[in-house]
């Protein structure tokens, strides 16, 4: 069969032949499918990446406790109301001036969340039924509006969303169905991430099937090399797009496109910020920002050596996936430094052909998959700024099904509720017991309530923007099924 051979001799060089193993037991249009599928992968740079991913791994076993060094930090309930706002009109200037992009980090499957679909798409509990991808896309509707009411200029921000193979499809569907959520669709983007081979605990790239090898995404640090291999980049800077804020998509509270953090970053020249929240202890599963050995770095929580666990260091610096890359730096990483991020070893239990060749699922660990972070270009920094801010006001993942009882869908939806009904609560209105929930159209950020002043609310409920109401749109979310 044509381009048999070539696979076969590519295999051999590389250790790899048990992946024909089941070669016979295929017909002829299976084989052929395989063999396209075989030739998409780059093995000679998956067994790179396995390669370097020892070394960075052996790097990492050798820092001590004395290594770690406190980083320059700031905070910003420290600051004066009247800085924060100086930041916050450089933010809407520059939304204004149609200069500032989003970037998603949509490729995660809700899988673990008991759910069958992407994490933006699963229904959280709360009561206007909306999700993630809702959220974010009114904050941002929401955002432009202020913007203008502040500089007397309609501007735009250009979403983009990072999908994975597993998710696209949904997403692109999902999107559609529900019209972007308001957004106009030419100011959406959506490309995908690549896969990378798995491979079991000796360095063999494990089968998921006799003609299929097991891959995953190759993580959020995946981000540069989709920006510059889809052409993204490009369309930045055709859009004028100067600024990009990155965030995660599974936590319910971020300030997508935050103008004080924007703000703050544009006039300070930054060209890498990122937003860190303090730990709740030690051990939550959350890396930290430090110096080690005078070099600004992030260590994920299972690297960070146990005598440090305790450090009030520690504590500070709980990154939280929310950056903002200038777009300069971001072009120069993904330019000159793809090849020198970091490559991260996760051990993970996947289903694989098993010897028999039956499709078995282990109990225990079988599969190391590699991943890039978005946050090792870090150490390409040259004005970096870390950017404490209030857990409760910009904090709450959604990583764990409800029976965890911990950065799940029930504590999402307890603290954007909790947060929302300050908002009223401050400025005079009275809640129920059960809380309110506050549409992202009408305050982003606690703004444009002055009018729940004396009211009092007895349900739990949704309070609404003008237009929200008009049109009835809470119920009007579709999910795919």
């Amino acid at each position: 069969m044509e381009g048999l051979e070539e696979i076969k001799k590519l295999l051999e060089e590389h250790n790899q032949s048990h992946i024909l193993k089941y070669w016979n037991d295929l017909n002829e249009t299976q084989q052929k499918e395989f063999l396209v599928h075989l030739h998409s992968i780059d093995f000679k740079e998956a067994l790179f990446l396995w390669q370097k991913a020892h070394e960075d791994l052996l790097k990492s076993h050798t820092i001590g406790p004395n290594d770690f060094g406190p980083i320059h930090l700031q905070i910003q309930k420290d600051l004066p109301p009247n800085v924060l706002e100086e930041y916050r009109k450089i933010g809407y200037e520059e939304i204004s001036n149609n200069s500032v992009g989003v970037v998603v980090l949509a490729g995660g499957q809700g899988t673990r969340l008991g759910m069958p679909y992407p994490k933006g798409m699963c229904p959280i509990g709360i009561p206007s039924g909306k999700t993630l991808f809702q959220l974010q896309a009114e904050r941002i509707q929401r955002l432009i509006v202020l913007a203008e009411m502040h500089t007397g200029r309609k501007g735009v921000i250009q979403w983009y969303l990072m999908t994975s193979e597993a998710t696209d499809m949904l997403i692109v569907k999902f999107l559609e169905q529900n019209n972007y959520f308001g957004l106009e669709k030419e100011n959406v983007t959506l490309f995908k991430q690549a896969n990378i081979p798995c491979f079991d605990l000796e360095g063999k790239i494990l089968l998921e099937e006799k003609d299929a090898v097991a891959t995953a995404p190759n993580g959020n640090g995946g981000l540069y090399q989709a920006l510059k291999d889809q052409g993204i980049l490009e369309d930045m800077d055709r859009k004028g797009v100067k600024y990009v804020h990155v965030h995660s998509v599974d936590n319910i509270l971020t300030k997508v496109a935050d103008p004080v953090f924007l703000g703050k970053c544009i006039r300070d020249h930054i060209d890498f910020g990122m937003k860190v929240v303090r730990k709740r202890d030690p051990t939550e599963p959350l890396g930290i920002v430090v110096k080690i050995n005078n070099e600004n770095r992030v260590i994920e929580y299972n690297e960070i050596p146990k005598k440090s666990l305790r450090s009030d260091m520690v504590c500070n610096t709980g990154n939280i996936c929310n950056h903002f890359l200038n777009a300069s730096f971001l072009r120069k990483i993904c330019t000159d430094h793809l090849g020198d991020l970091k490559i991260h070893m996760a051990k993970k239990t996947v289903s694989q052909v098993g010897p028999e060749g039956d499709i078995v699922r282990p109990s225990s660990a079988n599969c190391i998959k590699l991943e890039k972070f978005i946050f090792d270009v870090i150490t390409f920094s040259q004005n970096l700024l870390i950017w404490q801010v209030e857990r409760s006001e910009e904090f709450s993942p959604i990583k764990n099904s409800d029976v965890s009882q911990k950065d799940c869908f029930a504590t999402a939806k307890r603290d954007l509720i909790a947060l929302h009904t300050s908002w009223i609560e401050a400025m005079g209105g009275k809640c129920p017991a059960e809380g309110m929930e506050v549409s992202p159209l009408r305050s982003y950020d606690g703004e444009g309530l002055v009018d729940v002043g004396g009211r009092e609310f007895t349900q739990f409920e949704l309070l609404s923007s003008e237009e929200e109401e008009k049109e009835n749109k809470k119920e009007k979310i579709i999910l795919l099924s």
